[in-house]
């Protein structure tokens, strides 16, 4: 599932791949073909949060959100040419496509700022450093203080890169329950919250697979890599107490948890 992590380790093989090199054909699912942006060099490749920012000369940008089922792959340009894609773009021999994201669109880059989706973003965990404090302030507003926390992780709006599988590892590293009220925890554990996420990401990005349990901890070394998430019905790996999952917030996202260290 494409979370923070993911985008960023895109982000990162993408740049190595295309920036400096001219861009022969770029077309966006919606939008078809867009031939005035042909021959722009592709200047950069920009992670924010859940967002991919392609950062074109002709002073346009590509913004692509993967959502729950984006992916990313690169095919030469003699294989056939793909159908449904939401974004395909030929660099010279190489075609790189994205298949199911959630959308793609081009803005005016000058216009990044203003866009309605960029500007209402918190700070994105993986910056160089993270903005700890203005997630802090921003969780703690009085409009939230009722929220459920489990929730309130996943509002991009408070920090950007949480997702559904950081959200439950997290609360459970840190032996919260999801379904604590924001407003009954203190700035201390709510930073707590955040400063977890961002080191468990940031340990991620040079990894195939999200790995969040220790291999000392795990019944056999290629088993078990995440603590709570996906493991409804069997035993926690520190009390044995079976993990519980429910659907949570208006998305009714799937949120795990274990009854007993994360007892309310």
């Amino acid at each position: 599932m494409p979370e923070g992590d993911t985008v960023h380790r895109i982000a990162t093989v993408l740049a190595r791949e295309v920036t400096g090199r001219t861009l022969d054909r770029l077309e966006l699912k919606g939008q078809g073909r867009i031939p005035e942006l042909r021959g722009s060099t592709i200047e950069s490749v920009e992670p924010v949060g859940k967002h991919m920012l392609i950062h074109l000369s002709a002073g346009w940008t590509v913004r692509v959100h993967l959502g729950m089922k984006g992916k990313w792959r690169r095919q030469h340009a003699r294989q056939q040419r793909p159908r449904g894609a939401t974004v395909v773009m030929d660099v010279g021999e190489t075609v790189y496509v994205c298949y199911r994201a959630y959308t793609a669109e081009t803005v005016k880059t000058a216009h990044l700022r203003q866009h309605g989706k960029l500007s209402r973003l918190g700070p994105d965990l993986l910056a160089e450093p993270p903005d700890l404090d203005a997630a802090v302030r921003r969780a703690r507003l009085p409009a939230y203080r009722g929220r459920e926390i489990g929730d309130l992780l996943m509002d991009q709006r408070v920090a950007a890169g949480i997702g559904n599988v950081y959200k439950s590892e997290v609360l459970f590293e840190r032996r919260v329950h999801p379904r604590a009220r924001t407003g009954d925890l203190s700035a201390e554990t709510i930073r707590g919250l955040y400063e977890t996420a961002s080191r468990l990401m940031r340990r991620n990005l040079g990894r195939r697979r999200r790995t969040h349990v220790p291999l000392r901890r795990r019944p056999e070394p290629s088993s078990q890599r995440l603590w709570v998430y996906g493991r409804a019905g069997e035993p926690c790996l520190e009390c044995g107490t079976r993990v519980e999952r429910f659907a949570q917030g208006d998305m009714a996202r799937s949120t795990y948890f274990c009854p007993t260290c994360q007892a309310r």
